[in-house]
């Protein structure tokens, strides 16, 4: 027992030892060059490179097949079609693709003993390049030249259409011998011989009828030619089952006549032309205040958007019709909001504009592909009817859902921004909004250390902004008052903002010591003055004793000044 078991682990390591030899050999061996003992096509390529053995087989490579065709049999007749110009005859390509052939990682070993011990064959041929070439060389051929199907002839006189019927037969099926030729290529059967496949053609009342038939084209307006009106046009046709039924009842050769169908276009130019941006949709301003950049901005950005003209399904983007907001293109650094706050950007105070816009837009019941809302409710629309734009941002897109094309008119003046929508009201409408706050967000108290305040005092750096939602509804009216739809339109959701408040940390000065200074003066300031006071009143005392025995001899004096004072005083009165 022991013994087989040995025996077949002895086998085993013996089988894998020789694979693993095996691999190492076939490393070895590398696919440089080819083996001893091996042609292509005959010529003898041992020990050479992929580029030696392609030098010497080229001009055997290039005699060959420079010139081949495969021939194919019709009716008893044999043409020969050329696939020269099908042909990659990279010769290089060709040796390379029988070098690896013979140099696959896990067969060289096997192939390199064989080469040792006998001959090793192989065959260079070129591959299929392109198919193109082959419906030429089948025309060249003269294959297709065999009485078969002769197409059939018209003419139009006044309103009917004069078709000589045609013949029908069997024709040569190009695409299908094209595909059986480059399978041959592919297989490297080049001396293979084909039978030509047919098929079998009716008269081609299809071409006749694509030949007559003109599409009706209403009026409409021309982009390339600066929005010319074009002219309309009326359609041609017939009726192709009622044909069909007269030419397979007509002889080979034999005139058959159709009634031309007349379709008048829709839409006329004279039509159209009156038409034409006739009625004002919808129109909307706004009052413009700020800075004069931003009124600048404002107007810029309603000149780009003036006279703009959209075709029936197209879409109006703000940003590619105002384009990039650069000092190059005519914009002003003026206040624009950025995370939220109010700061100095190129183009700031254009989304008055876009705003002015959406709500023209919703006047004249469009369809809006984009609109968001700004950060904060705007001063110059109510909430929820406002349009932020960003240059690689937000942007405030709409489209013509009209029959007809749409004009888009703006203007700045005045401090005033206007914005309006014409086009063809086909039928008498009105346009009513509306709006519903239906939540709000306070907003929280943050307070920040301020250490340039004492303590105690406090200060509002960020006053606090309430945050709303609100749904805005779009209602239109028919020309009786009766409501044609109502609908949502869009919900505007508006953030809030924090108020922040510093308070102090600076500490109080001490100023007990001075107060107490300051009362000790005051007390002394005090005492003076009373001793003053009392000397004073003495004094008065004696004068006024001496003076009583004058006093009756300046009696009669004083009653004079008394009378002159009196006089006096009238005087000034006047």
């Amino acid at each position: 027992m022991k013994k087989a078991k040995r025996s077949v682990t002895t086998t085993v390591c013996v089988i894998v030892a020789l694979c693993v030899c095996y691999l190492i050999f076939c490393g070895i061996i590398g696919k440089k060059k080819f083996f001893p003992n091996t042609s292509i096509n005959g010529i003898d390529v041992s020990n050479m490179t992929v580029k030696e053995a392609a030098a010497a087989v080229e001009d055997q490579f290039a005699t060959e097949y420079n010139n081949a065709g495969i021939d194919v049999t019709l009716e008893g007749k044999t043409y020969c079609i050329a696939i020269e110009e099908a042909l990659d005859l990279n010769v290089i390509d060709a040796v390379q693709q029988a070098n690896d052939e013979s140099h696959g990682f896990l067969t060289r070993g096997f192939n390199f003993i064989r080469a040792l011990f006998g001959e090793a064959e192989y065959t260079a041929r070129p591959s299929l390049k392109d198919k193109k070439p082959l419906y030429t060389a089948i025309e060249q051929s003269g294959l297709t030249k065999l009485e078969g199907v002769e197409d059939s002839s018209y003419t139009v006189k006044d309103d009917k259409v004069i078709v000589t019927k045609g013949r029908g037969g069997y024709t040569v099926d190009s695409d299908k011998l094209v595909d059986e030729i480059a399978s041959c290529i592919s297989k490297g059967e080049f001396d293979a011989q084909l039978e030509c496949p047919l098929t079998y053609s009716d008269v081609d009342l299809d071409l006749v009828y694509d030949q007559i038939y003109v599409a009706p084209a209403d009026a409409t307006l021309d982009p390339e030619n600066d929005y010319s009106v074009t002219d309309s046009v009326v359609g041609i046709s017939f009726d192709k089952d009622a044909a069909r039924k007269k030419l397979d009842a007509a002889a080979d050769g034999e005139e058959v006549s159709f009634d031309l169908v007349y379709t008048e276009p829709e839409l006329s130019k004279e039509t159209l032309q009156a038409y034409l941006f006739r009625d004002t949709l919808g129109s909307f301003s706004t009052n413009v205040g700020g800075t004069d950049a931003r009124k600048g901005n404002v107007a810029k950005a309603a000149e780009n958007c003036n006279g703009t003209i959209l075709m029936p399904g197209e879409e109006f983007s703000f940003n590619n019709v105002v384009g990039q907001r650069t000092i190059e293109n005519g914009f002003q650094a003026a206040p624009s909001y950025v995370n939220g706050e109010s700061v100095d950007e190129v183009g700031g105070g254009i989304c008055q504009v876009s705003s002015t816009l959406y709500d023209a837009c919703l006047y004249a019941n469009l369809e809006i592909a984009e609109r968001h809302c700004h950060p904060h409710p705007s001063t110059y629309v109510d909430a929820g009817f406002d349009a932020t734009v960003s240059w690689g941002g937000p942007d405030y897109r709409f489209i013509n859902n009209t029959d007809y094309p749409l004009k888009v008119t703006a203007s700045y003046s005045g401090g005033v921004v206007s914005c309006a929508i014409y086009g063809t009201k086909l039928k008498d409408f009105r346009v009513s909004l509306s709006s519903e706050l239906v939540a709000t967000y306070d907003y929280d108290t943050e307070y920040e250390d301020d250490d340039t305040l004492e303590e105690g005092e406090e200060e509002v750096s960020v006053t606090g902004i309430t945050g709303t939602k609100y749904q805005t509804y779009r209602t239109v009216y028919d020309g009786n008052g009766e409501v044609i739809s109502s609908e949502p339109e869009s919900v505007s959701v508006y953030d809030k903002r924090d108020k922040v408040v510093l308070r102090g940390t600076k500490e109080k000065e001490d100023t007990s010591e001075e107060d107490s200074s300051e009362e000790n003066s005051t007390e002394e300031k005090k005492t003076e003055e009373k001793t003053t006071e009392e000397k004073t009143t003495e004094d008065t005392t004696e004068k006024k004793d001496d003076k009583k025995d004058d006093s009756k001899k300046d009696d009669k004096k004083s009653d004079k000044k008394s009378d002159n004072k009196k006089k006096n005083d009238t005087k000034t009165d006047d």
